[in-house]
């Protein structure tokens, strides 16, 4: 297995010791498209307005100027991020070939037949923008796209751009809560574990990385010592090549979530079964006699952790780290 970097393990053990110093099912990431589906919403959103309003300067004239000054509002709001979408995809969309399917649609509803009314309703609607803000999703999206969230994605927590979710599970008898704060750029998706496990990924559910939260029976445990001895078989590399293939140890470590006690593991790994090849970065925790698990990182199909899964891992860890230790367990 290709060994990470000298420099990537020495960040992660500085950041990691700087502050101290959950077992998985199918939640590893599928093929990733070629697109992330949110940016081509925001792509398709913004031609299908830009398109509308070049139309109704020809289909109405008298109001031209209207259109005029609501297309430079529009470009103000979206330019930049639809460049960035460009620049980011132009290798593997046809954007010249998508602009003139998207005008084909876009004549049907701002033809000549159809008046003026959806034009000037296409004005007001970007006067609202101007005045209200983007649709949630589209604001959401524009984020991914500005230099600072590009450079550094977990400001979202510095800005307080998150939302909580939460989690029950039933543990010993007793319902139990765990609540964390999700980037809002981050989106819920489906599990095929969907009573034990939930899911959230970047890019509104089509990008990486992932975090889920699940947890597991297992025998209780009441002492402080039987705890770690547990906790600490779970994150040995015997144990983990079963759940992962090959695995090649990175970094761990030993810290409180509130009064729970929890241990975590760095590691890559070559995959097995749903579980695919890439960086992972997990939390467990014996709550009850139950397992609850954090499991977050970078992967995909290939067959052995690639250098842009590193260095997607090394982008987004510390966002995955904040995840985790922004949890409340109740």
């Amino acid at each position: 297995m290709r060994r990470m970097s000298n420099c990537m393990v020495a960040i992660i053990f500085l950041l990691c010791t700087a502050t101290v110093q959950v077992v998985a099912d199918d939640v590893c990431l599928k093929q990733v498209p070629a697109i992330r589906s949110v940016d081509m919403e925001l792509y398709t959103f913004y031609m299908k307005h830009s398109q509308g309003l070049e139309l109704c300067c020809a289909t109405c004239p008298a109001q031209s100027e209207t259109f005029e000054n609501a297309s430079g509002i529009f470009a103000v709001l979206l330019d930049d991020a639809v460049s960035s979408i460009r620049g980011q995809y132009n290798d593997v969309v046809d954007f010249q070939k998508l602009d003139s399917v998207l005008l084909t649609s876009s004549k049907k509803t701002y033809s000549q037949s159809a008046g003026c009314t959806p034009c000037s309703s296409l004005a007001k609607k970007i006067q609202t923008y101007s005045e209200a803000g983007l649709p949630t999703v589209m604001a959401r999206t524009v984020l991914l796209h500005t230099e600072k969230y590009i450079r550094n994605p977990e400001l979202e927590f510095n800005d307080g751009l998150v939302s909580t979710a939460r989690y029950q599970w039933v543990a010993s008898g007793k319902r139990r809560t765990c609540r964390v704060s999700i980037p809002k750029t981050w989106g819920r998706v489906g599990s095929d574990t969907a009573n034990r496990s939930f899911e959230y990924r970047s890019a509104l559910g089509t990008g990486v990385p992932f975090f889920s939260i699940q947890y597991v029976p297992a025998k209780r445990v009441r002492s402080d010592e039987g705890v770690m001895q547990e906790l600490q078989r779970r994150v040995s590399a015997e144990v983990l090549k079963k759940q992962f293939g090959g695995v090649e140890i990175l970094a761990q470590g030993i810290q409180r979530l509130g009064d729970i006690q929890g241990i975590w593991v760095m590691f890559s790994a070559k995959g097995k079964g749903d579980r695919g090849a890439g960086y992972y970065y997990n939390w467990y925790m014996l709550v009850d006699g139950t397992v609850l698990v954090f499991q977050s990182g970078v992967c995909g199909s290939s067959k052995f952790p690639t250098i842009e899964q590193e260095q997607m891992f090394r982008k987004y860890y510390q966002t995955l780290r904040e995840i985790a230790v922004s949890s409340v367990i109740g």
